[in-house]
Formats: C-alpha cells, structure tokens, sequence
C-alpha cells in the first residue's frame, strides 16, 4: 500500500513504502519559529536514513501473554519523526508452518516400512507354504514311486513263479504218467517172473529125467570103458604071445566087433557129450540173463524208489511254493491297500492343496487390493504434499517478500490485515487437512494392524493344519515301517527252508554215494557169483547131453526172455528219460534256488534301500522342518520388530500430532496476538489522525491519506 502525508503548502509530501505486516509510529516536530511564509524543510525521500539511536521499544500486549522485545528503526526530521518496528522473525521452535512441520517424511517412510514389512511377511508366509507343500508332495511321490516299484518287483516275481509252478505241475503230470507206466510194465514183469517160476517148477521133473539119462550115459561110458580095457588086456594079451603068430578067426572077429561096438559107443558118446554142453551153455546163459535182469529189475525198482522219494519231495517244495505265492499274495493284497491308502492321502494332499492354493490366491488377491488402496494413499499422500510444497513455495515467497519489503517500508496496515486474514484461513485450512491426514493415518494404521493380526491368525491356521497334516504323514509313514519290518523275518524264514532244503539234498547226495558204494559191493558179488558160476559151468558140461530136450521149452523161454528184454530196454530208455528229466530238475531246482538267493538279496538290498531312503527322508525332513522353524522363528522375530516398530511410529505419530497441535496453538496465539496488535495499531492510527488534524488542521487528511484499515 502506498500512503503520503503532506505538512504543509510548502513542506514536500512523504512517501513510505513498508510491509503491511510492519507498524508505522509517525512523530511530528513543531518548529520554535512559526512563521506563515517560512516553512520547514523535509528532505526528499533518497535522504532518509536510519539514525544512529535505535530505541527498543516494548509494544502492546494482550493480557495472557509472554513479553516480547522487539527492535525498532527510526528515523527523525527537522519536523518529523518515523519509528517502524519489524515484525519478528518465527522462533525454530515456535514457527507454525515450517517445512519439516508440513512435511509427511515420517508418514511416508511409516508407510514404505509397513509396506516392506507386509510384503516381507507375505513372500515368506508363500515361501514357507509352498516349502510345506512341496516337501509332502515330494515324500507322497517317493512312497508312490517305491510301492510301485515294489508292487511291479512282487508282480514279476509272482508271475515268474507261477510260469515255473506251471512248469513243474506239468513236470509231475508227465512224471506221474510215466510212473503209472513204469509200474504197469513191473506189474506185467512180476506177472513173468511169476509164470517163468511155475515153468520152472513143471521142468524140474525133466531136469530129473535128463540126470537119469546122464547117469546112464556114465554108465555107459564106464561100460566102454570097461570094453576098452578088456580090448586092451586083449591086445596086451596078444602082444604077450609072440609066439602064437596065427590067431584064431574067432579072436580076430571078437576084436573087429568089439572095436566097431567101442567106436559106435564112442561117436554116440561124443554126441551126446556135444550136446549137453551145447545146451549146458546155453542154460548158463539163460541163467546168467535172468541173474542179470533180477539185478535190472533191482536197480529199477530202486530207481523207482528214488523217483517216487524225489517226487514226494518235489510235491512237498510245491506246497512250500504254494505257501509262498499265498503270502506272496497276501503281501501284494496288503501293498494295493496300502497303495489304495497312498493314493486316497494323495487325494486329500492334492484338495488340501487345491484349498491353500485358493487360500494363496485370496492372499495375494487380498494383498493386490492392499496394494492397490496403498497406492491410492500415496497418490493422495503425493498430492498433499505437492499441495504442501505449494503452500510451503508460498510460505518462502512471502519470506522473501517481507525480507525484501523490510526496506521499502512504506506499506499500509490494511494489506497486512487482508494478509493475516488470508493466513488465518491457511492456517484454519492446513490445520484441518492435518486433522483429516492425521484421521486417514490413524484409521489405516487401525486397519493395517487389524489385517496384520488377522494374517497372523490365518498364518497359524495354516500353521497347525501343516502340523497336523506332518503328524498324520508321520503316523503313516511309522505304520507303514512298522508293516515291513516282518518282511526280514519271513525272509530269513525262507533263507532257513532252503538252507533245510540244501541240507536235505546233501543228505541225498550222501545216500545216493552210500548206495554206489553198496551197488559197487553188489558187482564185487556179482563177479564172485561169475566165477562160481564159471565152476558150475564146468559141472554142467556133463548135463548138456540132458539139456538137448529142454531146447525147444528154452527156445520159447528166450522168445518170452526177448521179450522181457525188450520191455527193459525199453523201461530203461524210460528211466533214462526219467532220469535226464529229474537231472533238469534238478538243474532247474539249483537255477530257482539261485534265482531264490538272489531275490533274497534284491529284497534285502531294496530293504536296506528303503531303510536308507526314509532315513534320508527323515533327515531331510527334520532339516527342512529345522529350516522352516527357523523361518517362522525369523518371521516372528520380524513380526516382533515390526509390532515394536509399529508401536514406535505410532508414539512417533502421537507425538508429531501432539507437536501439530502445540503448533498450531501458537499459531492461533500468534494470530490473536496479530490481531491484537493490529488493533493497537488501529487506535494509535486513529490517534495519529486526530494528532495530525489537531496540530495541522487539515481536515483532508482523514480522507485522503490516513484512512482506517478494513478488513478484506
């Protein structure tokens, strides 16, 4: 404002220029010598100065207030007098809009922290879940996998039985069919024997015949003997008598016939002789034939002994192969329970799942809209700092217009008013966006608290039912240890059969060398029999005269003896058959009982696998279950830091409303002390005005220039 005072027709007019916020004290000197033509000097506006004395002057104050020294400038004419008293400056402490008073730092980095901590506590909360979910997962997959493979291993192994079990049935059925007709075929063999038994019995009348005819044939001989000798007396006689040189014709006829009588008797002695050896031979050999064929029918009967011992023994295994493909069953039965149980608890894994998933989604869907309000709140947080920087840009301008308006020092008290007017209403509308901001703050750190402790809750929820999900995996996992922990003792029961088993077969082995030993005894016998029959032999060549009749009952014994014979090759190619099949059953029994050891020790490899693998499950579980305690114990660290971080931003906050208030009451103090100076400054205006119409007389002056400030 712009205001001129005038003292007189010749004294120039005074011009000021000063902030309306600046009061003005205008002293006016009467000269001694009043003259009307003499008028006194007033220098021009570019000498005026401040002087030397500065007075400090106390102003007005309103009753309830603490004193205030003000400096003042002064300066004096020859007729006038100035005193201006600046306003003063805003204490640090007492200043009501200063920068870091408007600013929203502290709500900011409240907000960035809460923020950070949220998002911390939610990544670690995902973290965790799917750490949980991932671990239960894996080990459901394990088990899948190894009751799989277990269940595929039994499966082979039972097919790979039952193949073999068919096998050998099929082995007994031809077995048992080529016993059928081993003993058919004895059967007919001892029906012979017993009909060769009761020829024999009808032959031994002939045989008596035939020793009478031998006995006669001796006697015979002895008779031609005899002749033989009485003929060689003769000749003897007749050698004697040399001197008889002419026998007589009837000695000469007595020795031609008893020669022709001993030669007849000779040759019918010699073919008689000729065939009871030929025969005698031949009955040896039937003898020795049927010698032979009771120890053939021996050996097969004992053969028949072994086979039918191997095939009770075979049939004994089978009922142990039965037992075993019964418990084998049982096993598998009770691996697709607990495989049916593995997938059920799959099931439930894959919807618990399925619900935290969904319980994720409405987290993170939850934690998007939070996202989404934080955003809008820093947008409007934004904004009101953009606004508060404006009306902070507004505060420095008028800094620096009363810093620059302190040497103009000619502005009137009405804009100062308008201006006080103008920062009351700043005040009144800073303080209530303040209230508002502050309200804002409270209610959404009221909310974020409130959505803190329900995701602390929703967070132990999740907690337990992971807890008690892992107890149930666990009661699981120890009743499935505690089913295959008599897996071993069934299998060392098996390794203890076929160790009996082994030793049954050394025991057979043994037996079956005993038995070589004693049929090496029996050939020793058998050649001691040969050479006694070698000595029969020689007795028997006397007998062969008599055997000439029995050649034709003989010729039909050997057609039933050929017969036998063939029948016993052909019995013998049978146990040879027999024989070769019982040795690939063996081979086969060797070649199951090696197959047996080593499904025994794939079992206790895949055991001591499994073992291993759940003992590395369990480590990695407790490590995992170690890591993830140490997670939430980290988490519920950090949560503690941000409940006591909270707790401090929230005193903070308390405090800063606390020091806004205070502020802005000095602000309201300042303003009502404004206002009271503005009225002192009123009145002594309205003084002045009367001081100057008084000692002036100009009555122009109460319109023109000292006119009373209004408010705007």
């Amino acid at each position: 404002m712009r205001k001129s005072t005038r003292t007189s027709s010749s004294s120039p007019p005074l011009h000021v220029h000063v902030n309306e916020t600046t009061p003005v004290h205008v002293h006016v000197k009467k000269s001694t010598k009043c003259s009307p033509t003499k008028t006194a000097q007033v220098k021009s506006k570019s000498s005026l100065h401040p002087t030397a004395k500065v007075k400090t002057r106390v102003p007005w104050i309103p009753p309830g207030k603490v004193s205030t020294r003000e400096t003042s400038l002064k300066w004096e004419g020859p007729s006038h007098r100035l005193e201006i008293t600046p306003p003063q400056e805003p204490e640090c402490s007492q200043s009501p809009l200063r920068i870091e008073d408007l600013s929203t730092d502290e709500e900011e980095a409240l907000h960035g922290r809460i923020n950070q901590y949220e998002r911390k506590i939610d990544s670690l909360m995902t973290e965790v879940s799917s750490l949980k979910n991932e671990v239960e997962l894996r080990k459901k997959e394990q088990l899948l996998e190894r009751q799989s493979e277990r269940l595929s291993a039994t499966q082979r192994v039972i097919a790979e039985q039952e193949e073999e079990l068919a096998e050998v049935a099929r082995e007994l059925e031809a077995t048992e069919q080529e016993n059928s007709r081993l003993r058919e075929s004895m059967e007919k063999m001892l029906e012979g024997n017993d009909f060769g038994r009761s020829e024999r019995d009808s032959l031994q009348p002939d045989k008596d015949v035939l020793l009478r005819k031998l006995l006669e044939a001796e006697m015979d001989s002895s008779a031609a003997a005899k002749q033989v000798s009485a003929l060689r007396e003769m000749v003897s006689h007749m050698s004697r008598s040399p001197s008889e040189k002419k026998m007589a014709g009837s000695d000469s006829t007595l020795l031609t016939r008893q020669k022709e009588l001993l030669l007849q008797k000779l040759e019918t002695f010699e073919s008689t002789n000729r065939a009871l050896r030929h025969l005698l031979r031949e009955q040896h050999s039937r003898e020795m034939e049927s010698l032979r064929l009771l120890e053939q029918k021996d050996v097969l009967l004992k053969k028949l002994s072994d086979v039918e011992a191997e095939n009770s023994r075979i049939l004994v295994k089978l009922q142990d192969k039965d037992r075993e493909i019964n418990q084998l069953t049982s096993l598998l039965e009770s691996e697709k329970d607990s495989a049916k149980t593995t997938t059920e608890l799959s099931k439930v894994l894959e919807s618990t799942r399925a619900h935290l998933q969904g319980q994720l989604r409405n987290k993170e869907a939850e934690n998007n809209r939070l996202n989404v309000q934080i955003r809008n709140l820093e947008r409007s947080i934004s904004q009101q700092q953009g606004e508060v920087e404006h009306l902070q840009n507004q505060l420095c301008d008028l800094r620096q217009q009363v810093e620059a308006d302190k040497e103009a020092l000619k502005k009137a008290t009405r804009a100062q008013k308008q201006r006080a007017q103008r920062s009351e209403d700043t005040v009144g509308q800073l303080s209530a966006q303040l209230l508002e901001i502050v309200q804002k703050t409270r209610s959404e750190a009221d909310e974020y608290s409130a959505r803190l402790q329900v995701a602390e809750s929703e967070a132990q929820a999740v907690r337990d039912e992971l807890d008690q999900e892992i107890q149930k995996v666990r009661k699981q996992l120890q009743g499935r240890l505690a089913e295959l922990e008599p897996l071993p003792e069934a299998l060392r029961h098996a390794e203890l059969q076929l160790q009996e088993a082994h030793e049954k077969e050394r025991l057979q082995e043994r037996r079956n060398t005993e038995l070589g030993t004693s049929l090496t005894e029996l050939r020793i016998k058998a050649e001691q029999q040969g050479s006694l029959a070698e000595m029969l032999r020689h007795k028997n060549m006397m007998l062969q005269e008599e055997n000439k009749q029995l050649q034709h009952k003989v010729e039909g014994l050997e057609r039933k003896l050929e017969e036998a014979n063939s029948q016993n090759r052909d019995l013998i190619q049978v146990i040879s058959k027999r024989e070769e099949t019982i040795h690939s059953n063996q081979v086969r029994l060797e070649e199951k009982s090696r197959e047996c050891s080593i499904l025994t020790r794939q079992l206790e490899e895949a055991l001591d696998d499994a073992r291993r693998q759940v003992t590395q499950t369990r480590e990695r579980a407790a490590s995992k279950e170690r890591v993830t305690q140490s997670k939430i114990v980290d988490l519920e660290t950090q949560l503690s830091r941000t409940t006591t971080e909270l707790n401090q931003l929230r005193r903070a906050k308390e405090e800063a409303e606390r020091r806004y208030e205070s502020r802005l009451q000095d602000v309201k103090d300042r303003l009502e002390q404004s206002d009271s100076t503005n009225r002192s400054l009123q009145n002594y205006v309205q003084f002045l005005k009367s001081s100057y119409v008084n000692v002036f007389g100009d009555p122009a002056l109460t319109g023109s220039s000292f006119r009373t400030p209004s408010p705007i």
